[in-house]
Order: structure tokens, then sequence, then C-alpha cells
């Protein structure tokens, strides 16, 4: 069952430290007031996340048509399963342009208010 945000929808609330939660079915009703203070709210997106209950294989992996790759250096991929190349190799651009993604960029805040 997912966990669903909700926030007030004109004010802050500091009993609720600005949002609440609630573990709701996909196809409930929205809340429209919060469980604990009772202010109107409205649900919010926020981050989702999961976790596959099961691992998979190398095989069963080639099975389902996917390549697997293992990374042997710096811009050299070995493949382990499946179908396709047997070794990718990075040219050097490549690996720079990765390189210079990895560096951390100062994060922009955007007034969507």
């Amino acid at each position: 069952m997912p966990i669903y945000e909700y926030e007030p929808e004109d004010r802050e609330c500091l009993i609720c430290n600005g949002r609440t939660e609630a573990m709701q079915g996909i196809n409930d009703d929205h809340l429209k007031y919060c469980p604990t203070c009772g202010l109107e709210v409205k649900r919010v997106v926020s981050r989702a996340s999961f976790q596959l209950k099961r691992g998979t294989t190398t095989e069963n992996a080639a099975d389902k048509g996917f390549t697997t790759f293992k990374r042997v250096e710096k811009g050299k991929w070995e493949k382990i399963g499946g179908e396709g190349p047997d070794m990718i190799v990075g040219t050097k651009e490549d690996i720079a342009a990765v390189e210079a993604e990895k560096k951390p960029t100062k994060k922009k805040v955007v007034d969507l208010g």
C-alpha cells in the first residue's frame, strides 16, 4: 500500500512540520483534512521508493533479452551474459564526458509559487 504525503492548502502547520503522511490504497479518496491537526490539505508529489523482492541471474536476464556487462577497468566492460558484443570500450572523449557529469554542480533553487 503506498504512502501519500499531504500538506496544508494555504498556510504552514507547526503541529505537522508542514507535511503529514497517510498509508492509503491507490483507489482510496484523497484526504480532505489532516488527521493530526484538522487543517484542509492537498496531496503532494513525493519521492517514490520500491524494492525488488527477488534478484536475477545473468542467465535469467539473457533469457528475457538483456545483455549483462561487468566493468573490468575504467571505460571497459566485458560481456558476461546475453547477446551482443563481447567487449565495450569507451573512447577518451566518452570517458571524459562521463567524468564531467559526475562532478557536483551547484543546485538552483526555483520558486514555483
